[in-house]
C-alpha cells in the first residue's frame, strides 16, 4: 500500500476514541507510526539489489515493530514535550501494525518475520493503489475534522467497511481461484502452482498464473464476465549457456527468491547478449514489466552491466 494510504488510515485510527482522550498527540502517534516502516527506502541509495532484499523487510517486521515503536515514541515525546510514554507508545504501536497488515493484503510481499524467517508473505488481495480504501480514509478524516462529535462513530464505520471490502476481496479471489483451477482440469493440466494477484481495481480485475513442469500461463480475469479467459503460454527460461551463466548469480539468486514466477529470456543486441527475468505476477500494466533483473555479456561471457528495475546494480 502507498505511504499516503498508510497515514490516512493511522490517522483515521487515532479516532476510534484515542483522539478524543488524548488529543492531537493520538493523531500524530498513529500517524508517525503508521508511515515510519516505509523508513526504509532510503536504503534505495544503496542499489535496486539492496532493495529488493530489504524494504518491506526488518521495518515491516511484526517482531521488531516493537522496538521501533520506542524510538518513535521516543520522538513524538520531544515533539510535543509529553513523556507520557504509556500513553503513546500503544497508539505508536497500533499504528505500525496497521501498516504491516495494509502491506500484507498487497502482492509484492513482505518479510514479515525478519530477521528470523526471510520468507515473503502476501495476501493478494488489493492492488498497492486501491481508492476503495484510500478514498473512504480520507471522507473519514474530512468528516471527523468538520463534525468532531462525529469522528468516533465516522471512523468505526469506515473501519467496518474496510474491514467487508477485504472480506470481499477475498470471497471473490478465492471464486476466480477456483474457476482458474476448473479451467486447469479441464483442459488436462498438471498443475504445480497456481497464483491469484489483484490488477488496478481488483476486486473487479485479477490476474491468475499457472505453472506446469515445462511452462507458465497467464490469464487476465474479470469478475464482471462468466465468459472463458484466455491462458497465454510462457517458456520458463530459454534454454542457452547465457541464461545458465546468471543462475547462481548473487543478484539472479536474490531475484529467484523475490519471484513467485520468474521468467528468463534470452536477447541479443549486436555483440551484446542479454538475459532478461522478469515476474509474471507483474506482468499487468504494459509490455515493460515492473521489477525485470536485465544481465548484459559480452562476447567472451563476461557480464557488462546489470540492472533491476531499470535501476543499475553496482556491486556486479
Amino acid at each position: 500500500m502507498d505511504t499516503i494510504t498508510h497515514g490516512l488510515i493511522g490517522s483515521l485510527g487515532s479516532k476510534t476514541g484515542h483522539y478524543q482522550k488524548f488529543g492531537k498527540i493520538a493523531t500524530y502517534s498513529f500517524l508517525f507510526g503508521s508511515v515510519f516502516p516505509d523508513i526504509d527506502i532510503i536504503i534505495a541509495v544503496l542499489g535496486p539489489d539492496f532493495t529488493m532484499r530489504h524494504h518491506r523487510g526488518i521495518t515491516h517486521s511484526v517482531l521488531a515493530v516493537p522496538l521501533f515503536s520506542v524510538l518513535v515514541t521516543y520522538i513524538t515525546s520531544l515533539i510535543f514535550k509529553n513523556r507520557e510514554y504509556k500513553k503513546i507508545y500503544p497508539m505508536v504501536l497500533l499504528g505500525m501494525y496497521s501498516h504491516i497488515f495494509f502491506d500484507l493484503i498487497t502482492a509484492y510481499g513482505t518479510v514479515a518475520f525478519d530477521p528470523v524467517s526471510l520468507k515473503r508473505y502476501n495476501w493478494n488481495l488489493v492492488f498497492i493503489l486501491d481508492p476503495f480504501i484510500t478514498l473512504p480514509a480520507v471522507a473519514g478524516l474530512v468528516i471527523s475534522y468538520k463534525k468532531r462529535h462525529l469522528a468516533f462513530k465516522t471512523s468505526v464505520i469506515v473501519f467496518l467497511f474496510l474491514c467487508s471490502y477485504l472480506l470481499t476481496c477475498f470471497f471473490i479471489k478465492e471464486h476466480n481461484k477456483d474457476r482458474l483451477i476448473g479451467y486447469a482440469k479441464a483442459h488436462n493440466m498438471q498443475v504445480e502452482k497456481l497464483g491469484i494477484y489483484p490488477r488496478p481495481l481488483a476486486p473487479f480485475f485479477w490476474l491468475g498464473v499457472i505453472e506446469t513442469e515445462d511452462r507458465f500461463y497467464r490469464a487476465n480475469i474479470s469478475s464482471l464476465s462468466s465468459d472463458k479467459f484466455v491462458l497465454q503460454a510462457y517458456s520458463k527460461s530459454d534454454v542457452n549457456g547465457f541464461v545458465d551463466a546468471i543462475r547462481d548469480h548473487r543478484v539472479a539468486k536474490l531475484y529467484f527468491w523475490f519471484a513467485d514466477f520468474p521468467v528468463a529470456k534470452y536477447l541479443k543486441n549486436g555483440d551484446e547478449h542479454i538475459v532478461e527475468i522478469h515476474d509474471l505476477r507483474f506482468k499487468m500494466l504494459s509490455r515493460r514489466t515492473p521489477f525485470t533483473l536485465r544481465y548484459v555479456f559480452d562476447k567472451a561471457m563476461n557480464i557488462k552491466e546489470i540492472t533491476l528495475g531499470g535501476r543499475r546494480v553496482r556491486d556486479i
